[in-house]
């Protein structure tokens, strides 16, 4: 047998992948439909549920607490970071079970983003969700009604709008500036 020829070309060289190759490449690294995406794990998404969720309800309760006591019925920081813990579990526990009934996100019209509509009914869903658990955590906890509504709307504000008017303020602002936006 003889031996195949070495290439010539350069080592330092690039060489540009015909269109069969990458389409072949890209078929094998994507997962088939039927299987699941491995990004979302039940698991998973509880744990990082529970990173995005505590701080800012511990940030939320404890500030309530500092600043006005009778807010929270004179409790302390270690009942406030204990009634965040529990609002966070919760939370993490329905992420972790919405992950399992969560169908593929479909792309909008041009295939890029999804339209603000599902966006709206997305926040609309989350901040439901965020004061049913802080309701049930709260009342469960003693507050009374007057209480447990302000601190529920500070907790939907915080978790649930702020971080979508963020989002919305970078995406516009990174238009303006004449950078194209990235995709990961």
């Amino acid at each position: 047998m003889t031996d195949p020829m070495p290439d010539t070309r350069s080592a330092r060289q690039l060489v540009r992948a015909s269109d069969d190759v990458i389409d072949g490449i890209t078929q094998q690294v994507q997962s088939p439909p039927g299987l699941p995406n491995p990004i979302r794990n039940p698991i998973t998404t509880a744990v990082w549920a529970f990173l995005f969720t505590w701080p800012p309800t511990l940030v939320v309760l404890v500030a309530a607490t500092v600043a006005v006591p009778s807010q929270t019925n004179d409790a302390g920081v270690g009942t406030a970071a204990i009634w965040a813990l529990d609002i966070a579990l919760l939370i993490a526990i329905a992420a972790s079970v919405s992950t399992i009934w969560q169908r593929d996100p479909k792309p909008g019209p041009d295939g890029t983003a999804q339209p603000i509509q599902r966006v709206l009914l997305r926040v609309a869903a989350q901040a439901l969700l965020t004061g049913a658990c802080g309701w049930l955590v709260l009342a469960l906890h003693g507050l009374a009604t007057g209480q447990i509504v302000s601190l529920v709307v500070a907790l939907i504000v915080v978790l649930n709008l702020l971080p979508v008017i963020a989002a919305r303020l970078l995406r516009r602002g990174r238009g303006r500036s004449g950078t194209p936006p990235t995709r990961a």
